[in-house]
């Protein structure tokens, strides 16, 4: 969306799917499969610990569905606040499952805006956790989230 009227305020948001057809997600290699969660994904979680697993470890599937919404407030030339939502899974299905299937994560960021780019400090929590997820996951990164 555009910047707000004095050009502080932007409400951003993303969207992505995946499938991988015509073979089961053991029959792909691990390398290939879809993994979610962290930085890059939905954060409140830790790093591709989302979708199926196997013994407690992320094996990866064969789709998954994302979105995220960031509300971006620059308060001064050179700092930011970010409060945001993500949302996501990763299946072991050639579908995904939107819905009460997906894992949910929110959160607030402090943007340090630089001319190579914002710092990014992110916190985040799940929202629907599942028993082995920690409560609080953080983020340090360059660049937007998306």
């Amino acid at each position: 969306l555009p910047d707000g009227p004095d050009g502080r305020l932007v409400l951003a948001a993303s969207a992505a799917a995946g499938s991988l057809s015509g073979a089961s997600s053991g029959a792909v290699p691990g390398s290939i499969r879809f993994y979610g969660g962290g930085g890059g994904s939905v954060r409140g979680y830790s790093y591709q610990s989302l979708g199926p697993r196997e013994d407690g470890d992320p094996i990866g599937g064969s789709s998954f569905g994302e979105a995220s919404f960031e509300l971006r407030y620059r308060i001064s030339e050179t700092l930011g606040i970010v409060p945001f939502l993500d949302g996501g899974n990763v299946y072991a299905e050639e579908t995904p499952r939107f819905g009460d299937a997906m894992r949910w994560g929110a959160g607030i960021g402090v943007r340090y805006y630089t001319v190579a780019g914002p710092l990014r400090f992110d916190v985040a929590t799940p929202l629907n956790p599942r028993e082995d997820d920690a409560p609080l996951q953080f983020y340090i990164s360059i660049g937007q989230s998306f």
